[in-house]
């Protein structure tokens, strides 16, 4: 399958006209049979049923209107139906578990894999909120948390590190969720990361276009590092001992940049020439490239971390925000804030696309636990207008 990012404008086309006959043969078959009059008889069910089979395949990662859904056969990436038992999409729905909180907007989500969580930031409703990664269910709610965005734990030190507006970093005991204290970083903080190695904590400071480097697991000095007008996400880079950050530029391509944590300077520098508001960052498993999200131009961008090769390149929904990866299976989710998900393959080079489709309104938060390939959205409002964590798995895991 050829990189989605070298797609002809004409196939777009196509695919888009496709999607369009789809909705308008779902919506005429669930009219015919909402008109039916009576009880359709059982023969006549089964070709309702099958029409609105036939009109549904093809790329689509929708939950459908229950709350579980046994695995089905699906085609893969090369098109041959997948053997039962073989992890592959669409994502079929597990469960809609309620969630405490008004229907307003979620953020970053981060896995306490040591203690089974699941840590979101309820970002308009100034909380976060702990799950259980097995079922959902809550386990606690950290309120009085303004624009909880960024979140990392940091199970090593025990710790949780969430970023908050105006102008903080709120630091939790993992273990008693409980908080510990609040520290300054600089304005408008949104992604976090945690350094293992030197037990530092990476704030990106959005509207300073700079990074925050506190030590001392987050209690210690902080020093900020001037790289642009505005920065999105920071990770930690195990191999190399640095922070990657994404970076809009006063001029020029935005990049992606390595900080150290030691020193507080730049040593690296990667343009990203066709990437337009970088902001969702993630590495490959290997740490041998890096996934960026570009915000305002609806693109998703493959760079090597060596900076000798040209950049992938390939389409996203609209506004990409949060990325999660399945190292297991080597899967790329890149949620967009129109709803919209596109997965693709890391194993192969460059990106290829393996399918698409919209788990939600404003799903643009997307979380993956390795162990069991389950997917959660939190999204503002389900089915009765309340916010919901939505809990998504591929066929046949």
């Amino acid at each position: 399958m050829a990189s989605v990012g070298h797609r002809s404008s004409a196939m777009e086309s196509k695919v888009e006209r496709v999607r369009e006959i789809r909705g308008e043969v779902r919506s005429r078959v669930i009219a015919l049979l909402r008109a039916w009059p009576g009880t359709p008889s059982k023969s006549a069910t089964m070709i309702v049923a099958t029409a609105l089979l036939m009109a549904c395949r093809g790329p689509s990662l929708s939950p459908t209107a229950s709350t579980t859904e046994q695995p089905q056969a699906s085609p893969n990436a090369d098109g041959v139906g997948a053997a039962k038992g073989v992890p592959s999409l669409p994502l079929v729905l597990v469960a809609d578990v309620d969630l405490p909180g008004r229907a307003v907007r979620f953020d970053y989500q981060d896995l306490d894999v040591s203690l089974g969580h699941l840590v979101i930031a309820h970002m308009n409703d100034a909380s976060v909120i702990v799950v259980n990664l097995s079922d959902g269910s809550v386990v606690k709610v950290l309120p009085g948390i303004p624009t909880a965005r960024g979140v990392v734990v940091a199970a090593d030190v025990g710790r949780i590190f969430v970023t908050s507006s105006p102008n903080r970093l709120v630091i939790i005991d993992n273990g008693t969720l409980t908080e510990l204290a609040r520290v300054n970083t600089g304005n408008g903080p949104d992604g976090v990361g945690w350094d293992p190695v030197h037990r530092v904590v990476g704030v990106s400071d959005q509207r300073d276009g700079a990074i925050s480097l506190i030590v001392g697991s987050g209690s210690g000095a902080r020093t900020q590092v001037r790289l642009g007008v505005e920065t999105g996400n920071v990770v930690f880079d195990t191999s190399r001992a640095l922070f990657w950050i994404t970076v809009v530029a006063a001029t020029g391509p935005n990049q992606l940049v390595a900080v150290d944590p030691v020193t507080g300077k730049a040593a690296k520098t990667i343009a990203l020439p066709g990437c337009v508001g970088a902001h969702g960052l993630r590495l490959h498993p290997n740490h041998e490239s890096a996934l960026i999200a570009c915000e305002d131009n609806a693109k998703i961008v493959r760079v090597a971390l060596d900076g000798t090769q040209a950049l992938d390149i390939a389409p996203s929904g609209a506004d990409p925000d949060v990325l999660a990866i399945d190292p297991g299976l080597g899967w790329l989710y890149v949620a967009a804030e129109s709803g919209d998900l596109e997965v693709f393959d890391l194993s192969k080079p460059g990106l290829v696309l393996i399918d698409r489709g919209h788990p939600g309104d404003s799903s643009h938060s997307v979380a993956v636990d390795p162990s069991s390939h389950r997917v959660f959205f939190p999204l503002a409002a389900g089915s009765k207008g309340t916010p919901v964590l939505r809990i998504m798995r591929p066929t046949g895991t």
